[in-house]
Order: C-alpha cells, then sequence, then structure tokens
C-alpha cells in the first residue's frame, strides 16, 4: 500500500471513529449553511422604520408619505410634529431614518428658494441607513417630480411637456440587487475556507512530537504522500459543501451565474487545496497544534474582510493591500463574482493561476521542512 494510500485510509477511519473530528467537517458546517441560509432567505430588508415631520400638512406632502410607504422595504412608523420625536424613534430603534417635509412644499412654485426636504439617518448599522437613505430619496424624489408640472402652473400647457433623456440603470450579475445572492457568495465559501484552515491543521497536529512531524515522517516512507493523503478527505468534503451551497442558491433559490457554475467549482477545490496546504506549512512551522490553529483562525477568519467585497481595499494603507493580495480568498471570491457576471474565461483563469500559485507555494514550503524534520529524525 502506497503511502497517500495508507494515509488516505488511517485518515478516514480515524474521522470514523472520532465523533469529534467528524463533526467538525459534517455537522459544523451543516448548521452554518442552515443558520445562514434561514438568516438570508429573505433576500432584501422589509419594514424599515422611517418617521415622517410633516410640517407642511398639505396634498403635495400627503402624497410623498404615500409614496413612501408604498415601497416594500420601507415602513412608515408614525407621522410627528417635531425632530425632537421622530429622533426619540431613533433612539428606540422603532426607526432607521426620519424624512421632515417643509412648510411651503406644497406651493414650491411661489417661493424665490425651494424648499428642501431633509433627510436623516442612523449610521450605527450604515448599510441599513444607508439603504434606507437612498431608497427614501429616489422615491421622494420621483414623487416631486410627478408634482412639477402641476405645482408650476403649468399642467395644462401640452406644448410645454417635453419629454426629457430618461436614465435607465441595469445592475449586472444581482439583478434584483438580492442580498441573499450577494452575501450568499461571501459567507459560504468564508466559513467554509475557516472551517478547511482548521481542521487540516488538526489532522496533521495529531502527528506531532515535540514539535517535529519528523518520527511520524520517518515512519511512513513518504511523507509528502502521506501528507496529502491525509488532507485529501478535508479538501474533498469542503468542495462538497461549497458544491451544495452553490446548488442550493442556484436550483433552489432560483439565482443563476451569468457565467459557468462550474468553474466556481474548480476555483473552491483550489481554494480548498490551498487552504489545507497552508494549514500543513503552519503545523510545521510553527511545531505547535495550538498557534497554527490560532494562526490559521486569524488569517482564514479575517479574509472575507480583506478580501474587498465587503469593505473597500482600493485606497486604503498598503499593508491592507497587500495582505488582501496574499489571501486565498481574496481571489476566490474575485473568481467567484467574476462568473455571477460572465467574464471571459482568461479572467477566470488568472485567478484560478493564482489560487493554485498559493497552493504551490504553500505545498513547497511544507514539504522543504518536512523533508528536513524527517532527515532529522532519521
Amino acid at each position: 500500500m502506497t503511502a497517500f494510500r495508507a494515509a488516505l485510509v488511517e485518515e478516514l477511519a480515524h474521522l470514523w471513529r472520532d465523533r469529534f473530528d467528524l463533526a467538525l467537517l459534517t455537522l459544523v458546517p451543516l448548521v452554518c449553511l442552515v443558520v445562514m441560509g434561514g438568516m438570508m432567505a429573505r433576500g432584501s430588508p422589509r419594514g424599515l422604520g422611517v418617521v415622517i415631520v410633516d410640517q407642511d400638512r398639505s396634498t403635495a406632502s400627503r402624497a410623498i408619505v404615500r409614496a413612501v410607504g408604498s415601497v416594500d422595504a420601507l415602513s412608515v412608523i408614525d407621522s410627528v410634529s417635531t425632530l425632537s420625536e421622530a429622533f426619540a424613534a431613533i433612539r428606540r430603534e422603532r426607526a432607521v431614518a426620519v424624512v421632515v417635509l417643509p412648510r411651503g412644499l406644497g406651493s414650491a412654485r411661489r417661493a424665490a428658494t425651494p424648499p428642501t426636504v431633509e433627510i436623516f439617518y442612523q449610521t450605527a448599522f450604515l448599510s441599513t441607513g444607508a439603504l434606507t437613505s437612498a431608497l427614501l430619496q429616489a422615491t421622494i424624489t420621483a414623487e416631486l417630480a410627478r408634482q412639477a408640472p402641476s405645482q408650476s402652473g403649468l399642467a395644462g400647457v401640452a406644448l410645454l411637456r417635453v419629454p426629457l433623456p430618461g436614465v435607465e440603470v441595469t445592475l449586472l450579475g444581482n439583478a434584483s440587487a438580492n442580498l441573499e445572492w450577494y452575501l450568499g457568495l461571501l459567507i459560504g465559501p468564508a466559513v467554509l475556507h475557516l472551517l478547511i484552515a482548521v481542521t487540516a491543521a488538526a489532522s496533521l497536529g495529531r502527528e506531532l512530537i515535540d514539535g517535529s512531524l519528523g518520527g511520524w515522517a520517518a515512519r511512513v516512507g513518504s511523507p509528502v504522500l502521506a501528507v496529502a493523503g491525509r488532507l485529501v478527505p478535508h479538501v474533498a468534503i469542503g468542495t462538497a459543501w461549497l458544491c451544495l451551497w452553490l446548488v442550493w442558491l442556484t436550483l433552489g433559490q432560483g439565482f443563476a451565474f451569468t457565467g459557468a457554475i462550474g468553474l466556481v467549482a474548480i476555483g473552491g477545490l483550489l481554494l480548498f487545496v490551498a487552504s489545507a496546504a497552508i494549514a500543513a506549512l503552519l503545523i510545521l512551522l510553527t511545531g505547535e497544534v495550538a498557534t497554527s490553529l490560532s494562526a490559521s483562525v486569524i488569517y482564514a477568519g479575517s479574509a472575507l474582510a480583506y478580501s474587498g467585497a465587503s469593505l473597500p481595499i482600493t485606497g486604503g494603507l498598503a499593508f491592507a493591500r497587500i495582505w488582501s493580495a496574499i489571501l486565498p480568498l481574496t481571489h476566490y471570491v474575485t473568481l467567484e463574482m467574476d462568473q455571477a457576471i460572465g467574464v471571459d474565461l482568461a479572467v477566470w483563469a488568472k485567478q484560478a493561476a493564482i489560487l493554485l500559485l498559493a497552493a504551490v507555494v504553500a505545498s513547497g514550503g511544507a514539504a522543504l521542512l518536512l523533508r528536513r524534520q524527517a532527515r532529522r529524525a532519521a
């Protein structure tokens, strides 16, 4: 029996015997993905609370209130007379934003300076507040534009109703701006990336003796092949979970890649190969399971934040940009999002090559250290 096959059989037998390690690769990802799927199932925010401060009390202001209330994502929870009352609703977490409809709004044509509608939104939860603000601005602007002809006194002058050039915005890759699709493509792979980094390090860590894998390497005969056999189940299980997650998002939830979902799955395989290789390198560098697990959690756990998908990296500190470029998840996320909009195969190949390079570099470093430890133990 070859060293690769022997190590593979030994790892599978261990997973079958050890319920905790088996649960880390089966039950834990299942629970994480189910919880995430349930959390994001509604897709987009609904019922974001808005308080109206209507100082005008006119037909125009009431029309704006009705327009805001007709938006699915927004909910007019109250109409008050002062800003202090409105801000109190935000502090009680009943509302996300406040809209102030000023006096004279319904008779703007008589004013030398048109009154301005004010929108206040909380930024403690920045994405929710920003989304609410954008929806309010678009809704109120559209309603004011609809009211403009009658307020200007030109409603009956048909000849002056010259159609203006329009602007049409089309979203690519996520036409409905659905958060389930966007976050699902980010969080699912990120969780699995962290999980495989941890389980792969723990698997090799079982063979450490006095901070070295030398004794184990000398015993198995072909240590590089043995490490590969030991880590194959982790890579395979991680890839299988990723494929199930992608199937859930596409067939289960009705989303679709404009590009090829198969290329995304191949990218996931490369990501997990790189994760396992880095785990092996960390074990060999540190000689400690706890330190290796801590390092894995630090680099893989923070990888999504540095990927550029959730927080902007462009224009950031040089350290952040360099660290982002080093992390494998950055390139997987780019590869995945590229397939969401259907980029050329050459662009996919570039990111796939970077993932492969990360795996090769980490594997090469681990192989050199492993052979050195094996020689010392011999």
